[in-house]
């Protein structure tokens, strides 16, 4: 495995370990300026977008594990499927996910999100559209 794949991997780790240690400087600095994403269920969203939901996030589950299955790496693109549990007084969220990460020069891109849709909709309901897609909302 070359440097740069064994660098995204360890990039990709510290995204997961900086949600788990609700670190939103580190977060933000690992996106690039341009990062978007997309999440399965609820659409694209902007980097501002997800840094305000995955602060929203961090600070409504004061407990929160991500454990990493497995990875797979190659090139720009780094796979990482993980279980995650997020708690708070009355509310405990499990799922599965599965990451895919782009990187360049040491910072994430771009991402796509899956996981298991009717349990998030179980924990917090339906998603609303982001203000990116306000006027390109779809019916699911």
């Amino acid at each position: 495995m070359n440097r740069i794949t064994n660098t995204n991997k360890q990039v990709a780790a510290a995204f997961l370990q900086a949600i788990e240690d609700g670190d939103a400087t580190a977060l933000e600095a690992l996106l690039a300026p341009s990062f978007h994403w997309w999440v399965a269920g609820w659409g694209d969203r902007t980097r501002a977008e997800l840094l305000g939901a995955l602060s929203r996030t961090m600070a409504a589950f004061p407990s929160r594990r991500l454990t990493t299955i497995g990875v797979t790496a190659e090139g720009e693109r780094v796979a990482v499927e993980a279980e995650g549990r997020f708690e708070r007084p009355g509310l405990v969220y499990a799922n599965t996910y599965h990451y895919l990460f782009i990187l360049q020069d040491g910072r994430i891109t771009s991402g796509r999100e899956y996981f298991d849709t009717a349990v998030a909709r179980a924990a917090f309901g339906s998603p609303l559209p982001s203000p990116s897609q306000e006027g390109n909302h779809h019916e699911q």
